[in-house]
């Protein structure tokens, strides 16, 4: 359980900090809810089941497994998948996972054919690029607060990373 003051990594939304952890009644049932919010939307206020299965939530990563999961960027990847409606629900089921591991791959993988298109004066496919850009905003956001850089400091360090394989 998440206690007020925590961030976490809430689905799509990324990085949140929780407000609050309270009861409410709804149709006279009584529940435990998380009251949070996205860093950097103030306005957006998200309130969730404590005991929602159906989305994504996880603690932040510690400086030590943020350093790990940064480095890993160099390795080649997950394989590619020629089918585009394949290799999008592959790679987006995956994602859902959570696993910071399997997503580094995805992105790695993503990143690199996007600097190969590039290379050719062409551009990565919609789906691909929004995937990727998904993974940027909660991934890449979450590894700056970890390891206490940028965000812009992140997005350079992982591209020479990428560099090193293409």
């Amino acid at each position: 359980m998440f206690h007020e003051g925590d961030l976490i990594i809430y689905s799509v939304h990324g990085v949140c900090r929780i407000d609050d952890v309270c009861v409410k009644s709804l149709a006279g049932v009584s529940k435990s809810y998380y009251e949070l919010h996205p860093l950097g939307n103030e306005t957006l206020k998200i309130s969730t089941p404590v005991d929602n299965a159906s989305v994504l939530m996880q603690k932040l990563m510690g400086p030590e497994e943020a350093k790990t999961i940064l480095d890993s960027f160099q390795a080649p990847g997950i394989q590619w998948i020629d089918n585009n409606n394949e290799r999008h629900h592959s790679y987006t089921a995956i994602v859902k996972t959570g696993n910071r591991e399997d997503i580094v791959q995805v992105a790695s993988t993503l990143m690199r054919k996007k600097q190969l298109a590039e290379l050719n004066h062409k551009k990565l496919g919609n789906q691909d690029h929004q995937l990727l850009l998904g993974i940027q905003n909660v991934l890449f956001k979450e590894l700056a607060i970890a390891l206490n850089i940028t965000y812009e400091d992140v997005i350079s360090e992982v591209h020479e990373k990428v560099a090193v394989n293409l």
